[in-house]
């Protein structure tokens, strides 16, 4: 594989927004891979940290990169992939390290007779000053609906190679997502029996930046992945559509008390709305009991579920 022209172009596309901290490190990590036949792109969101002046440090390393407002990284790899020209692509979070070999391999393993369209590696956690923390084991989902009900399923973005064919022929990321925009993509390749072939190689360095998220992020990331999850309930079955439904609605009252909870005293005239367009909630216990005696009867699992 040492003669570019026999080797399939790769594009490494990493979206951006106020993550000055890393990025460099993740567009490092992609142009100190020594494959020859390689593009790298940063799509910025606008940040306003100093993400700009790296990207621009690295201006003639770069394929592309542009810092312009955008709706999220959904919409910001989209732009990526309408400029990539790589028969192969890796979508990299800008926090996150691609590590030595990783491009290599994908590509031994995508290029062979049995080629997969889609393959996921080993990846490896680590914390805001790339201390590890331990391993991050992907796992294939047993089925679609449990992929949709968060039962089965690990398949971290950053260690993901895909065939770009995969975004002509499926689209690119929904751009109405904030949150659910790699969980989505990934159900609708599986809805269409596109499944990832997993690999024991470790890919990538999954960055934990061991920053909370506010409760308000928490529970709208919460409800996204619910309403992702929804519109893919035709692909079931009727039993596994009626238990998609069940594990829906459970998710949505536990995030509803966790959001009553962070309203304090209007959190129960919060869940009497709720409950005008869900009544069947009346049958949980736990949701009778924070309507009667307030929030400080939320147990204390619904408190930690968001």
């Amino acid at each position: 594989m040492s003669c570019e022209s026999s080797l399939p172009r790769v594009s490494v596309i990493i979206p951006c927004l106020n993550h000055g901290q890393f990025v460099e490190q993740a567009i490092c990590s992609a142009l100190d891979q020594g494959y020859d036949n390689l593009e790298v792109m940063v799509l910025d969101g606008g940040s306003e940290d100093d993400s700009v002046d790296i990207c621009s440090m690295y201006d003639e390393d770069l394929t592309y990169w542009h810092s312009e407002w955008d709706s999220g990284p959904a919409e910001a790899i989209n732009a990526g992939l309408v400029r990539a020209t790589g028969e192969i692509v890796c979508i990299l979070a800008a926090d996150d390290i691609l590590l030595p070999g990783a491009i290599e391999h994908a590509v031994r393993r995508m290029a062979r007779e049995d080629k997969p369209k889609w393959l996921v590696g080993q990846a490896h956690k680590i914390g805001p000053l790339d201390e590890s923390l331990g391993g991050l084991t992907p796992s294939e989902p047993a089925s679609l609906a449990s992929y949709l009900m968060h039962d089965t399923g690990l398949l971290p973005l950053s260690s993901s190679f895909f065939k770009r064919e995969l975004f002509e022929d499926f689209r690119g990321f929904q751009t109405d997502l904030q949150y659910a925009w790699s969980f989505e993509i990934a159900a609708r390749l599986i809805a269409a029996d596109v499944w990832p072939e997993l690999t024991t190689l470790t890919f990538a360095a999954i960055r934990d930046a061991g920053v909370p998220n506010p409760v308000p992020v928490t529970l709208a990331k919460g409800r996204e992945y619910i309403d992702a999850a929804e519109g893919y309930a035709n692909h079931l079955s009727l039993p596994q559509r009626y238990q998609l439904w069940r594990n829906c609605d459970e998710r949505r009252r536990i995030y509803a008390l966790a959001e009553a909870e962070s309203q304090d005293s209007a959190g129960r005239t919060f869940l009497w709305q709720q409950l005008l367009r869900r009544p069947w909630w009346l049958g949980s216990a736990h949701y009778r009991a924070t309507l009667l005696k307030g929030v400080e009867s939320l147990p204390d699992e619904l408190r930690d579920a968001a």
